[in-house]
């Protein structure tokens, strides 16, 4: 009996020892709750040093008399809003702005997304087409601004010079034009703004043509294959295919515009040496908020003045978004 027993205890805790050895120890389990605040800490850091702190004083200074010379920097409510709302150089610059961001936006995206159709269908040298076009984005304002200092020059410029050797061509052909006067880009209170513009676009119609271009990369063949087995010539083939599907591109590339467009500072700045131009035909909201602040010392003022650009910005970013929108529950 006694050795029966003994059989089958030694029977019986055999497989539980076998699965206790066959059991894997558990791993200590970790807390990985904190592992993402912790990585996202320093991008938090970043954001709450350089933005969100510099955002918030300068709301605040917006709401003080805060002049750099003096002691005492009394809280004045909304009188720093009140003032360049009733500032008639403020309204200048606003619509001066105003005027480039129509100007310089509608024709800036246009030139891009001639550009990327363009070179959609480029084979050979696409590499070198694509980077001479997006070079200017890359450079400086400052350097660009210097450099169209020499081609809008009135009696030297290299626009002048072309413009005459046209006008001449076409007098020589027998067409009945006055003999060429050089414009005055820089000095004409008409032209000032349409100048600015003409350089802004050149300087960044490389940055949205690169973004039309993937947009229209990313447009599947097969759609252009059935719509040709269908018929349909080239603008066809736009209009039905290759504009409905760039409108998210299209409103990325307006949106980002208006918001560069209505911070325009460098282009002013460079060519009239921080004046406002012939007439203040130049003055834009940042350079007279720039002149305010930094020239006239008045930081308050110049800060009521970036948060009313702001309300601006925000309110056109928000009707284009409403736009789009309709347009596409529409679709």
């Amino acid at each position: 009996m006694s050795i029966t027993i003994k059989s089958t205890s030694l029977s019986s805790a055999k497989p539980a020892a076998v699965s206790r050895a066959a059991a894997p120890a558990a791993a200590p389990r970790r807390d990985d709750r904190w592992s993402g605040w912790l990585f996202a800490l320093p991008h938090f850091l970043l954001f709450l040093v350089f933005l969100l702190a510099p955002t918030l004083f300068g709301l605040y200074l917006s709401l003080h008399n805060w002049h750099v010379l003096a002691k005492h920097h009394p809280f004045v409510g909304l009188a720093n809003y009140q003032s360049a709302l009733s500032d008639d150089i403020f309204w200048l610059a606003l619509r001066n702005t105003a005027y480039f961001v129509i100007l310089a936006v509608p024709a800036g995206n246009l030139v891009s997304l001639l550009l990327a159709l363009g070179l959609a269908g480029v084979k050979r040298f696409a590499t070198f087409y694509k980077v001479a076009f997006y070079l200017p984005v890359v450079i400086s304002i400052a350097v660009v601004a210097v450099l169209w200092q020499w081609l809008f020059n009135t009696q030297v410029g290299l626009l002048n010079l072309y413009l005459d050797a046209a006008v001449t061509g076409l007098r020589h052909l027998g067409l009945p034009l006055a003999p060429f006067e050089p414009i005055p880009w820089l000095s004409n209170p008409h032209m000032a703004m349409p100048s600015i513009a003409l350089m802004s676009i050149w300087w960044g119609a490389g940055g949205n043509m690169i973004l039309y271009l993937a947009g229209i990369n990313n447009i599947a063949p097969d759609y252009y294959e059935a719509a040709t087995i269908d018929g349909a010539n080239g603008w066809q083939r736009f209009w039905a295919i290759t504009w409905p599907l760039l409108k998210p591109t299209t409103l990325f590339c307006l949106v980002f515009s208006v918001l560069g467009a209505f911070q325009v500072f460098g282009q002013s700045y460079v060519l009239y040496g921080g004046a406002s131009g012939p007439g203040r035909a130049a003055l834009t909201m940042v350079l007279y908020m720039y002149q305010q602040g930094f020239s006239q010392y008045e930081i308050g003022y110049g800060a009521a003045i970036a948060y009313l650009l702001f309300a601006v910005v925000l309110m056109l970013t928000g009707i284009q978004f409403w736009l789009f929108s309709g347009r596409k529950a529409k679709d």
